[in-house]
């Protein structure tokens, strides 16, 4: 029993349809114009009459109905959208159920939103950007925090290619809490992808567990996350 961490990346935005990358011929614009860029183009993508948010709508009631109790969850991302809390804010839009942990979404890249006092939040990465660009923020310190004190971690459409991103484990195997035995779900429809992040995890965590889960976020959901109730996080659906 504990905290199941979330890591969202692109590919559960892809599932509720943006598909949209930044441009190669935007990417040699000075850095700062480029970030304003993608927040503009972003910002007009989530409000595109294609974008569905029914996956997070369907994850999020089925967490509310099968968590086991005892257990909770807590959602991190390496997305700069803000799709995620615009379903967790719809969910839970008075109190944070007992089965959600925070309704807050760690945004460990930065995010698109606007917000009054910037400084607290976490800085926004580039896949381009070096190691040393994440720089400490109450935010981004929140998550990595939590993470290295849970044993439990689904990863869906993540790929840890960046420098930045593959920073995070890098760190998760430099300290000695429960992340070092903790529980691995990746879930990512390319083969070869799935391979490659389930090595990772392991080279950076050797004591941890890894299932590979070879569906799309939206297939995975459908199948009915039969992996997380082998973890005991999940009650049957026939319950």
């Amino acid at each position: 029993m504990g905290t199941l961490i979330w890591l969202f990346g692109r590919g559960a935005s892809m599932a509720c349809g943006i598909v949209w990358a930044v441009p190669l011929a935007c990417v040699s614009l000075p850095r700062q114009d480029l970030v304003a860029r993608i927040r503009e183009a972003l910002h007009a993508e989530m409000s595109n009459a294609t974008v569905d948010t029914g996956p997070y709508r369907r994850l999020l009631d089925m967490l509310s109905r099968r968590t086991a109790t005892g257990w909770r969850h807590r959602f991190l991302t390496t997305n700069w959208d803000t799709l995620l809390e615009r379903e967790v804010d719809a969910a839970c839009p008075i109190e944070c159920p007992p089965w959600l942990e925070s309704s807050f979404v760690f945004h460990l890249n930065g995010t698109v939103q606007n917000v009054l006092d910037s400084s607290r939040r976490s800085c926004f990465l580039l896949e381009s950007d070096p190691i040393d660009t994440r720089i400490a923020k109450l935010e981004s310190n929140l998550a990595f925090a939590s993470m290295t004190w849970s044993d439990a971690f689904v990863v869906v459409g993540m790929s840890f290619e960046c420098a930045t991103d593959n920073s995070l484990l890098t760190a998760l195997g430099n300290v000695p809490l429960p992340v070092e035995g903790s529980r691995w779900i990746v879930v990512n429809p390319d083969e070869s992808a799935l391979g490659t992040v389930c090595a990772n995890i392991q080279s950076r965590l050797p004591n941890a567990t890894v299932i590979g889960v070879r569906k799309g976020f939206a297939e995975w959901l459908h199948a009915g996350l039969s992996e997380l109730q082998e973890l005991g996080v999940l009650n049957s659906s026939h319950a």
